[in-house]
């Protein structure tokens, strides 16, 4: 599953543990925020609502506790 956006919500696949500290960043990669775990599609994801969007290409990253993965760029 790659990262999506859907009723304003970004979602990014994760198969961590469900007691990490999970946050993402879009676009700015010292502006985390908090994600939410949950199901999409049978997938298990993590997912925040994002900042407001530029409609330009945007780089995001997922941090568990304190390790940083680039995930991907999505349109926002």
């Amino acid at each position: 599953m790659p990262i999506s956006q859907f009723a304003g919500w970004l979602t990014v696949p994760y198969s961590g543990h469900d007691l990490s500290r999970v946050f993402i960043a879009v676009g700015d990669p010292n502006d985390w925020r908090p994600a939410f775990l949950d199901w999409a599609d049978g997938e298990r994801v993590a997912k925040i609502r994002p900042p407001a969007p530029t409609g330009k290409a945007v780089k995001v990253w997922l941090k568990v506790n304190d390790s940083v993965t680039e995930v991907g760029k999505v349109i926002h």
